[in-house]
C-alpha cells in the first residue's frame, strides 16, 4: 500500500510538473503572439502614416505655390500672397516664410512618419552634365584623379546609342567578359542604375555616407539651384570650397537667395557666377523621401509636376524605390510643420 501511495504521489508530481511546463509554454506563446500582433499593428499604422504623409505632400504640390523658399503650406502665406491666387507653377514669387524647404532637410509628417523633399534641380544630372562638375563630385567623394575620366567614359558608353568604344570606356564585350548584363545604350532610368555601369560600384567613396544616387538625378542637369543644392554639389562649382558651401547653406536657411548679388554677399567673395547659367528657383522635378522613426529603410518617390498638361494630373510619379536609411535622415532631427495638414494624429486611448 505504501508503494502504491508513493507511485500515486510521484505520478501526481509529474502531472503537476507537466501542467506547469505546458502553462509556461502557453504563456510564452501567448506573449509572443501578442508581441507579433502589436508589431503588426505598429507596422500597419506606420504604413498608414507614410501613405497619409505622401498623399498630403502630393495634395500640397497640387494646390500650393512653389517659391524660392520652397513649398508653401496652408496658413503660411501672407494675405497679399493669398489674394493673388497664384498658379502653383509660378516660380517668380518671392519667399513668403514658413515654406517646406526643398533641400532634403527632414520634417515630421503624420504620426511617426518623417519626410524630406529635394528639388532635383539642385542635384547633379547623370544624363546631362558638365564634365568638369561631375569629375569634381567624384573627387569630393574620394575617387582618385586617374579613375575619374575612365568612370565618365564608361558612363557615356553605357548611355549613348551606339556601340563605339571610348578610350577608357566599356561596351558589350567588356560587360560579357565580366559576367554582367550588356549596357542598354539609353539614358539611365534611375540614379541608382549608376551601380550597373562598369566599375562604378567598385568605388567605395561613391556609396558610403551619402551615396552618389542621393546627390544626382536623371531628370535635370546643368547649373544647380543654389537654394536647394547639397554641400557636395555646391562644392563642384568654381570658387566654392567647404567653408563657403556651409556659409551659403546657413545663409539660405535664414533667407533664400533671390539674386546673384545675395549669393555673393553670403559667400563673402566673388564667385564669378554666370547669371544666365545659375538657378535660384525650384524645378518641376522633386524627390520625396519618407520613413518611420527607428526604421532602417525609407521610400523614395520621384515626382514630376505637370499642372499645365492637357488632361493629365497636376503631378506624375516617375518611379518609387525602397532604399537603406542614409546617415543624414537617420541622425538629423526632423522639424515639425506648423500647419493643420500635419496636425498630430489622434489615436484611440490604449486604456
Amino acid at each position: 500500500m505504501t508503494n502504491q501511495n508513493g507511485f500515486i504521489l510521484a505520478a501526481t508530481l509529474w502531472i503537476l510538473a507537466a501542467i506547469t511546463l505546458a502553462s509556461g509554454f502557453f504563456a510564452l506563446w501567448t506573449q509572443h503572439a501578442l508581441e507579433l500582433a502589436r508589431q503588426g499593428d505598429e507596422n500597419l499604422q506606420g504604413e498608414i502614416d507614410l501613405s497619409g504623409t505622401q498623399a498630403t505632400l502630393l495634395y500640397l504640390l497640387s494646390t500650393q505655390t512653389l517659391t524660392i523658399g520652397g513649398l508653401t503650406v496652408p496658413g503660411g502665406e501672407t494675405d497679399e500672397t493669398s489674394e493673388k491666387n497664384m498658379n502653383p507653377m509660378d516660380f517668380s514669387m518671392a519667399a513668403v516664410g514658413g515654406e517646406i524647404a526643398l533641400d532634403d532637410r527632414p520634417y515630421k509628417g503624420l504620426g511617426k512618419a518623417c519626410f524630406s523633399i529635394q528639388d532635383e534641380g539642385g542635384l547633379m544630372g547623370l544624363n546631362n552634365f558638365y564634365t568638369s562638375h561631375l569629375e569634381n563630385l567624384l573627387g569630393l567623394l574620394g575617387v582618385p584623379a586617374d579613375r575619374r575620366g575612365p568612370l565618365l567614359d564608361k558612363l557615356l558608353d553605357y548611355t549613348d546609342m551606339d556601340d563605339l568604344h571610348r578610350l577608357n570606356g566599356a561596351e558589350e564585350d567588356e560587360y560579357r567578359r565580366m559576367g554582367l548584363p550588356a549596357p542598354p545604350n539609353r539614358f539611365l532610368l534611375t540614379s541608382w542604375e549608376i551601380a550597373n555601369v562598369l566599375d562604378w560600384k567598385d568605388q567605395p567613396g561613391l556609396w558610403s555616407k551619402t551615396p552618389i544616387p542621393r546627390l544626382t538625378t536623371i531628370s535635370s542637369g546643368g547649373a544647380p539651384n543654389l537654394n536647394t543644392a547639397p554641400k557636395e554639389i555646391l562644392m563642384t562649382m568654381t570658387g566654392i570650397d567647404a567653408d563657403t558651401a556651409i556659409r551659403l547653406i546657413e545663409a539660405r536657411k535664414e533667407k533664400p537667395f533671390a539674386s546673384i548679388r545675395e549669393v555673393q554677399e553670403a559667400a563673402g567673395s566673388d564667385l564669378s557666377l554666370d547669371p544666365m547659367g545659375t538657378a535660384l528657383f525650384p524645378s518641376v522635378y522633386l524627390r520625396l523621401t519618407l520613413w518611420q522613426e527607428g526604421c532602417q529603410r525609407m521610400r523614395e518617390v520621384h515626382v514630376s509636376l505637370t499642372p499645365q498638361a492637357d488632361k493629365k494630373a497636376p503631378w506624375l510619379i516617375d518611379y518609387e524605390l525602397l532604399i537603406s536609411m542614409t546617415q543624414e535622415q537617420k541622425h538629423e532631427s526632423a522639424r515639425a510643420i506648423a500647419s493643420p495638414v500635419f496636425a498630430p494624429a489622434i489615436y484611440p486611448d490604449p486604456q
